[in-house]
């Protein structure tokens, strides 16, 4: 299908000579539920009627294809739209005169991904071009471990990222104590931000801004205390998405004590694991002697 489409872009501009079709862009890349703008432009006439204009938009994918937008000598044609793109396109007549064709394509769908054909044709010519558009799902916010265990004086990592990636340059991003309410790291405005930052976290939290355009949200926090435990929720505003990360915090000797406790209760249960054994052999024993002694008997008599 794309090797027709090619050869009749290659056919028709042999043949129209002058008139030229373009593309603003070749790709595009949006988001689900956002906004695109398509754009074509073609060659004009000082005395150039939209009486005699007409314009083919169509979407190609490996499904199909499905009508964007036609205009026929100067009038709309809806009913030639496919029902896929009914009610979400609007064309900007203003520019056409201008020989621009400004296709607003709203509430963006992962369907609408694929090769977008323009034909466009006068009283003078006709040519036409293609541009791509590659729309992506909403990125989730992931936080992978749900439970960290650190101890006095460490420094923790909370990961998280989106998936897909997508860059959070321009958004706000934060940090907070979910059981405080209370910021722990903001970002605002492409750079870090302490206006509303707890005095508890200043100068102990990072995040790498050189990762935010791939979506990596991964907070560090040095020389936690015990005050430091509870859970952390990871924000991004304006995709409306966050996850939560608990962070529990014991004391050096806590931490060495519950490991003691571990290898007592281990050793504990082995000694009781191998008393169990021990009389099972020798009930075991005892059983054996008793038949042997009862079948020495039976033979004597």
């Amino acid at each position: 299908m794309i090797c027709s489409i090619l050869l009749l872009i290659s056919l028709t501009s042999c043949v129209c000579g002058t008139f030229i079709v373009n593309v603003t862009q070749t790709s595009y890349q949006a988001e689900e539920n956002g906004n695109a703008t398509l754009e074509w432009t073609f060659t004009t006439k000082t005395d150039n009627s939209l009486n005699s204009l007409s314009i083919f938009c169509e979407l190609f994918t490996d499904r199909g294809s499905s009508v964007l937008y036609h205009l026929h000598e100067g009038v709309e044609v809806p009913e030639s739209q496919g029902e896929q793109f009914a009610g979400r396109v609007q064309c900007d007549k203003d520019v056409l005169r201008e020989g621009r064709i400004r296709l607003h394509v709203s509430r963006l769908r992962t369907e609408d991904s694929g090769e977008y054909v323009c034909e466009v044709k006068t009283s003078y010519g006709g040519s036409l071009r293609k541009s791509r558009l590659t729309v992506s799902g909403e990125p989730q916010v992931i936080c992978p471990n749900p439970t960290i265990q650190a101890v006095g004086g460490d420094t923790v990592t909370l990961p998280c990222y989106l998936d897909p990636p997508h860059s959070v340059v321009d958004y706000a991003v934060d940090w907070t104590r979910v059981d405080l309410n209370k910021v722990v790291y903001s970002y605002r405005h492409k750079q870090e931000s302490h206006n509303d930052q707890m005095d508890q976290y200043r100068d102990r939290t990072t995040l790498h801004l050189e990762d935010l355009s791939r979506g990596n949200l991964t907070l560090q926090i040095s020389s936690v205390q015990l005050a430091d435990s509870g859970p952390y929720r990871c924000f991004v505003s304006k995709l409306r998405i966050s996850c939560v990360t608990e962070v529990i915090v014991s004391e050096q000797g806590e931490f060495i004590q519950f490991h003691s406790d571990a290898i007592k209760d281990g050793g504990k249960r082995h000694i009781i694991h191998a008393g169990i054994i021990s009389s099972l052999v020798v009930l075991l024993g005892v059983l054996i002697v008793l038949l042997v002694k009862y079948k020495l008997k039976k033979r004597l008599r």
